[in-house]
C-alpha cells in the first residue's frame, strides 16, 4: 500500500526550479513520479527577478495556492486568472499558459 508521504521544509530543502534553461525559482518535493506516472507534490517559490512573461505547460494535473505575492496566468483559449494570497486553483495535464510575476 502506498503513502503516506511526509516532509518537512528547511532551508536547506530547497532545489533550483528551470524551465527552458533559465531558473524561475526553487522547489521543494513531497512527491514525484509515483510508479512510473507523472505525479508532483510539493512547493514552488520566486527568489528575485523572473523572465517576464514566462511560458509554462503542465504536464500533469497541477493545483495552485498562493500564498504572497500575485500572479497573472494568461491560459491558452481565453481565460486570464489574476490571483492573490488565499486563491486556489486547479489545472488540468495539457494545459498551457503564460505567466506575470
Amino acid at each position: 500500500m502506498p503513502g503516506p508521504w511526509r516532509t518537512r521544509v528547511d532551508a536547506d530543502g530547497w532545489e533550483p526550479m528551470e524551465l527552458a534553461g533559465e531558473v524561475v525559482g526553487e522547489v521543494h518535493s513531497l512527491r514525484s513520479d509515483e510508479g512510473g506516472r507523472p505525479y508532483e507534490a510539493g512547493l514552488w517559490r520566486v527568489l528575485g527577478a523572473l523572465p517576464a512573461p514566462f511560458a509554462y505547460d503542465f504536464e500533469q494535473n497541477e493545483t495552485i495556492h498562493v500564498l504572497e505575492g500575485a500572479v497573472v496566468i494568461e491560459v491558452e483559449g481565453g481565460t486570464t486568472l489574476e490571483l492573490v494570497p488565499g486563491d486556489l486553483v486547479s489545472f488540468a495535464a495539457g494545459s498551457q499558459a503564460v505567466w506575470r510575476i
